[in-house]
């Protein structure tokens, strides 16, 4: 009678020992497991958890990603989801924006493609008047012309070159057989006046080119002011 008590209480010590070890084994796969929505590590970097918005930098760049959409990023392939799209880098599959595409330039006016002719030969009232010299584009295809001519007034024995205003200048583009213009504004001679210049002849430097050409002056005398700080006479921008 003893022994099967001893044997009984044997057998409850064995069971309960087994139902401890399967706690702790329950215990230690529950502690070990993923659960959904868990921080996961990727080359030792935490990621986000799966629905969550992350900004950060990758190989492609640094960009900022939610929910299927990229921006400010670098190049990035895949398709965006619906509502999704990519900006500041190229993109496969997706709509993209920001990134720069090759265009084409519109050359220089030369100076061997230009008409040089006068719009204006000299005109106004008073003292100051102006003649307007036309730049006219013959290469047969259109060119840009941008800044200040060199303008002499030129005759047998002298030589004066004009000074610029100091207009801002603008950038002109010009189709095949279009026009643009300066204007010389100068001064004439009052009654009186001792230091006069006739010029016959204008030297006309199309601007960031070397090569001039002649027109012939029609404005008559100008007051001679080659020696002045801000003279009364001088030339502006093309397309002013």
């Amino acid at each position: 009678m003893s022994n099967l008590r001893n044997r009984r209480k044997n057998l409850r010590k064995a069971a309960a020992a087994l139902t401890g070890a399967a706690a702790l084994m329950a215990l230690l796969t529950a502690c070990n497991g993923t659960a959904t929505g868990s921080v996961k590590t990727d080359n030792g970097a935490a990621a986000p958890a799966a629905g969550n918005s992350t900004s950060g930098s990758g190989s492609s760049g640094t960009g900022t990603t939610s929910n299927g959409g990229t921006s400010g990023g670098g190049n990035t392939s895949g398709s965006s989801t619906s509502g999704g799209s990519t900006s500041g880098g190229s993109s496969s599959g997706g709509s993209s924006s920001g990134g720069s595409a090759a265009g084409t330039s519109v050359p220089s006016c030369q100076a061997s493609q230009l008409g040089y002719s006068w719009a204006d030969p000299g005109s106004g009232t008073g003292q100051q008047k102006h003649a307007v010299v036309a730049f006219t584009n013959k290469s047969g295809h259109s060119c840009t012309m941008y800044g200040f001519p060199g303008v002499d007034l030129v005759n047998s024995g002298q030589k004066w070159s004009l000074q610029r205003t100091n207009a801002t200048p603008k950038r002109v583009t010009l189709a095949n057989g279009a026009s643009t213009n300066f204007a010389i504004t100068f001064l004439v001679p009052a009654q009186g006046d001792s230091t006069t210049f006739t010029p016959t002849t204008v030297v006309v430097t199309a601007p960031n080119q070397r090569t001039s050409f002649d027109l012939s002056w029609h404005g008559g005398a100008v007051l001679l002011q080659d020696g002045a700080t801000h003279p009364g006479t001088f030339i502006g921008p093309v397309g002013e």
